[in-house]
């Protein structure tokens, strides 16, 4: 390598490693901020009031298969899930929010006529609800011992933390009847979640800026990235 060549491996080097430097800078400053953004201060996701209802027994959600909360909760905290359901007949016995197994659930709705919550969007909130027929009426959930998180009237407030298993989130009407109509938000709260995400924040500007620092000076050097072409000499 000749003496002209050499800075110019220097400098794509240092190119080469400072771009990598900000794009993984990038990677952490985007996620962690995204995370702060969506999520807040504390770590938790929220929807705003929305209508939620049904002219059948029940609105049940997919199966949550919930499997490594140990793990998880060791570093993030342990994860908590919120429901407000506020009735909107005024006058009624009022709501309920459940989560059950998915076994129990099962059993205890055969038969009914219900509609299954296969997806939701949040902006602009909506249901993907599947219908699933039937005659039998449900007795009233608030009866059921298999519940593990339950909560009923005009404003129906549950919360639950999250554990392993298979589950269902059933919204209801409290005495079991059919016509379920409810404006309700849902929160997910990962109490350790913003810290981590500030942290990937600072470590990805910081390492941001130490890429962006180690490619200036290359470029102030005025100096092409590619070797100099030699002049080629011709000879008599």
């Amino acid at each position: 390598m000749t003496n002209s060549q050499a800075p110019s491996a220097t400098r794509t080097g240092a190119v080469i490693g400072g771009a990598i430097l900000a794009t993984v800078g990038s990677v952490f400053a985007l996620g962690g901020g995204g995370i702060l953004a969506i999520g807040g201060s504390d770590g938790t996701f929220k929807t705003g009031h929305n209508d939620v209802s049904t002219p059948t027994s029940a609105l049940v959600s997919e199966v949550a298969k919930i499997n490594g909360t140990h793990e998880v909760t060791d570093v993030l905290g342990e994860p908590r899930v919120r429901i407000n359901a506020d009735a909107v007949k005024a006058g009624e016995n009022g709501v309920f929010v459940g989560v059950g197994r998915k076994a129990d659930v099962d059993r205890y709705l055969a038969g009914a006529e219900i509609d299954k919550v296969m997806d939701f969007d949040t902006d602009p909130f909506s249901l993907d609800k599947t219908r699933v027929t039937g005659t039998a009426k449900p007795k009233p959930p608030t009866t059921q011992s298999f519940w593990v998180a339950k909560s009923s009237g005009t404003t129906a407030k549950l919360d639950w933390k999250v554990r392993d298993g298979d589950y269902r989130v059933v919204v209801m009407n409290a005495d079991g009847s059919r016509g379920v109509a409810t404006q309700s938000s849902f929160e997910v709260e990962i109490p350790h979640l913003a810290s981590i995400a500030t942290i990937a924040l600072i470590i990805g500007l910081v390492t941001l800026a130490g890429g962006v620092a180690l490619m200036v000076p290359s470029f102030r050097s005025g100096g092409s990235l590619t070797p100099p072409v030699q002049p080629v000499q011709e000879t008599a």
